[in-house]
């Protein structure tokens, strides 16, 4: 190079940058690792979608954002995720503390953040703490208000822990109503059979109903249940 004379640049400030490199399988994996929650939720509603043919109607009416609660009749282990592929926003259960910790739910239950709930006093207060945390900071929750799965297909009794809750948080009620999923995987009706776990069926057709929302002040215990039973009802499987 002669004096005077300047190197050209490396590069024209017309031109366009390089295109950034994708990221190796290695440092997804490694990301997935660190991070799981993302690929539960994705890969919760694939299952969901694999098992199932589900039609939802209603759940138009549950926002995607801000805060709410969900209460649902109580069918199999699925209903949690069913209700979850609905929507486009995540939710929280609130599951029983025995469930939490049994192993192969927990570290699922941990993801999703589940808040366990026991019949014990203290299990209670420190539980409904932990929901009213939740709806402050814009959450769904999810609960089932029967406390237990059917053993018969029929609606058990609603408890008042959706009482209590709306105590330390009147949030808005969203019911929903599930049909369809009795003898299906995870649901009690083939529980005394060896092979009660074994799915009788595949593609089998689901509805998931949403009816109106329910304000705080109106959201007693026998309305709720009578609400829920009301949308059961007039689920029409046919159309699925």
């Amino acid at each position: 190079m002669h004096k005077g004379e300047c190197a050209m640049p490396l590069s024209s400030p017309d031109q366009p940058p390089s295109p950034a490199k994708k990221p190796s399988l290695f440092s997804r994996l490694f990301g997935l690792l660190k991070n799981p929650e993302p690929f539960y939720y994705h890969a919760s509603k694939i299952l969901v979608r694999a098992l199932y043919r589900v039609r939802y109607e209603g759940f138009e009416h549950i926002p995607q954002t801000g805060p709410a609660i969900i209460i649902s009749n109580h069918v199999s282990y699925m209903d949690g995720l069913v209700i979850n592929t609905g929507l486009n926003r995540r939710i929280r259960y609130v599951i029983y503390e025995k469930i939490y910790r049994q192993p192969g739910v927990h570290y699922f239950m941990k993801l999703n953040r589940a808040i366990p709930i026991d019949s014990n006093r203290e299990a209670v207060a420190v539980a409904l703490e932990k929901i009213k945390e939740a709806l402050e900071n814009g959450e769904c929750i999810c609960l089932f208000p029967e406390g237990k799965l059917t053993l018969t297909g029929n609606m058990n009794r609603f408890r008042f822990g959706i009482e209590w809750i709306l105590e330390k948080y009147p949030a808005t009620v969203y019911p929903v109503a599930l049909k369809g999923l009795w003898g299906s995987i995870m649901s009690k009706k083939y529980s005394g059979s060896r092979f009660g776990m074994f799915p009788r069926s595949f593609r089998r057709r689901v509805v998931a109903k949403c009816g109106e929302p329910i304000p705080a002040d109106s959201a007693r215990i026998s309305h709720l249940q009578k609400i829920i039973m009301e949308l059961k009802n007039s689920i029409d499987l046919a159309g699925s």
